[in-house]
């Protein structure tokens, strides 16, 4: 029970990562904008969220320099989208090799000069009365304070979109942009405002990995989680409250594939290290007849 219980908490660890970011595309997607970039806001906000909490022995600012620069970011990008008009996903595309320099950039300028790799400050532990004691069930209710925000941030994202006034406006703005400008709904300030907050939860789950997984910043530690968040987003047919379900089942691939290795020691690791992109190729092959898409998703509006 307790390798179970350890297994289940590790998932659960990589899970907060994938519905970060998968919380942040659903959002920005829902009022229209299909903001691919996150692998380059990932780790633009994971390289400056380290350097921040290092430099500042704070781990709270180390998030909120990630949560920060990721919403720069996503602010630049819609800002463009809306005044140039400009193509998002080859927007998205510019921000990922925009974000991936910065990134590698901001960090040789702080710490190439340095032997010895800094070890990013700790990130609170928190446990649930009762329910941490529980086995299995605990390694939902052990986990660092983030954890516990991302549970916090599914339910009050399904909350805003299902329950709100201003929540079904969002969503009415990324099925008919001109329908909503009609009835009154500012469209473009919708849009920026989810963009940018969306953003900002990129740039969070960016900051997470240096601060709570690996405890240091690398290259390219990212490894593709940006581009798994989209697909995990489609999976979850941009819904909110399946962000953490969805984001559990791709967790569970990736923290497997490792594991795998022990018993197939003569297949090449790169191998396993595929698994969890084969794994949502497969599953969004599955159940591509029921995904759904915001219908104005990815496409530009004007007034005029």
């Amino acid at each position: 029970m307790t390798v179970i219980t350890n297994l289940v908490a590790q998932i659960v660890l990589y899970t907060t990562v994938y519905a970060l970011v998968v919380l942040g595309v659903i959002v920005g997607g829902r009022a229209g904008i299909f903001n691919i970039s996150g692998e380059g806001i990932m780790l633009f906000s994971a390289s400056t969220g380290y350097i921040a909490a290092t430099l500042t022995q704070n781990w709270l600012i180390g998030f909120i320099a990630g949560a920060f620069v990721g919403a720069i970011l996503g602010l630049l990008l819609v800002l463009i989208h809306e005044k140039l008009k400009v193509d998002q996903f080859i927007l998205g595309i510019c921000f990922i090799i925009l974000g991936s320099a910065l990134a590698d950039l901001f960090y040789k300028i702080m710490f190439a000069a340095q032997l010895q790799i800094k070890r990013a400050p700790l990130v609170p532990h928190l446990s649930v009365p009762f329910l941490s004691e529980i086995p299995i069930i605990s390694g939902f209710f052990s986990q660092n304070v983030i954890t516990f925000f991302m549970y916090l941030s599914v339910f009050s994202t399904y909350w805003f979109f299902y329950r709100t006034k201003r929540g079904i406006e969002v969503r009415a703005i990324g099925e008919s942009p001109k329908a909503a400008d009609v009835v009154g709904i500012r469209v473009r300030e919708y849009r920026i405002l989810a963009t940018v907050i969306g953003a900002g939860l990129i740039g969070l789950g960016g900051a997470y990995l240096p601060m709570a997984v690996t405890g240091s910043y690398s290259y390219q530690m990212t490894a593709g989680r940006g581009f798994m968040a989209i697909g995990i987003a489609i999976f979850a047919n941009w819904r909110p409250q399946r962000a953490f379900a969805s984001s559990f089942i791709f967790a569970i691939f990736e923290v497997f594939a490792p594991q795998l290795q022990l018993f197939f020691p003569k297949m090449p690791f790169q191998f396993f290290l595929m698994l969890p992109f084969i794994g949502i190729l497969v599953i969004m092959a599955i159940f591509k007849k029921s995904i759904e898409f915001p219908t104005a998703i990815g496409e530009p509006y004007s007034r005029e």
